[in-house]
């Protein structure tokens, strides 16, 4: 091999490892172009804590086991759409959809915490006893609150209170304190 091909392996070298480092963290790649249109279509009073939670499920996504980003982007993606189909209440819809995401972000950095600090600590018996409950609990907290959270917005999505009239008459009513 001469040296002039070199600078070329190792231009290859390099966009070999940049491709499997996209590919190994393909989830955690969507899940933040997910929550960057989330960010940026969040109401103006909202934008704040839509940020801070974005930050915090881009980190749960990376610190935290295979299913959790991927988890995280299926909440997103259900949001965006949910709160796009939206047209009674479309900001209690994002707000929904920002609670479940900085929910399950706790719950997935609770676990990922518990599985590498926590439990390769427990040496004494009488907590490695609860050990197999606990990891239970966690696994089922890690799998089921998605659901509980998707479940939640498409209840916002279909389930509205009864309207007393039409908007306009609504409006007029509160305006008029329903004198005529």
């Amino acid at each position: 091999m001469s040296n002039w091909t070199l600078p070329f392996l190792w231009i290859a070298n390099g966009f070999l490892a940049l491709l499997w480092l996209t590919v190994d963290h393909l989830w955690v790649i969507l899940l933040a172009g997910a929550l960057s249109v989330t960010v940026l279509q969040a109401p103006a009073h909202q934008q704040a804590w839509t940020l801070g939670v974005a930050v915090l499920s881009l980190a749960a996504g990376a610190v935290a086991p295979f299913p959790v980003a991927l988890l995280l982007l299926v909440m997103t993606l259900a949001g965006l759409a949910a709160k796009r189909l939206e047209r009674l209440n479309p900001q209690n819809t994002h707000w929904t959809l920002v609670r479940g995401l900085g929910l399950y972000s706790l719950i997935a950095l609770g676990y990922a915490a518990y599985r590498n600090w926590l439990l390769p600590a427990m040496s004494d018996p009488a907590l490695q006893q609860g050990q197999a409950y606990l990891s239970a609990i966690a696994s089922i907290a890690l799998y089921l609150f998605p659901l509980g959270a998707l479940a939640l917005l498409l209840q916002g999505l279909f389930v509205h209170p009864p309207v007393q009239g039409e908007a306009d008459e609504i409006i007029y009513h509160f305006r008029s304190r329903g004198k005529p």
